[in-house]
């Protein structure tokens, strides 16, 4: 199994085929992934995501330069 340790699946470059991605994730090996807040607002999506996957797993924090 794969851990994917640092991702960004919040990001807006994943909006149109992110559940589609996701989803795509354990056909390719990814058992679990931690995404990590960079901001209040992707903290806010990360929490979404690991709410909507039980794989996903959220490294919450606001980079210094938000």
């Amino acid at each position: 199994m794969i851990f994917d340790t640092h991702a960004h699946y919040d990001d807006a470059a994943f909006d149109e085929d992110r559940d589609l991605l996701l989803t795509a994730l354990g056909q390719a090996g990814i058992g679990a992934v931690v995404n990590v807040g960079a901001s209040m607002e992707s903290t806010k999506r990360t929490i979404e995501l690991t709410r909507q996957y039980s794989f996903i797993y959220g490294a919450i924090g606001v980079h210094p330069s938000e």
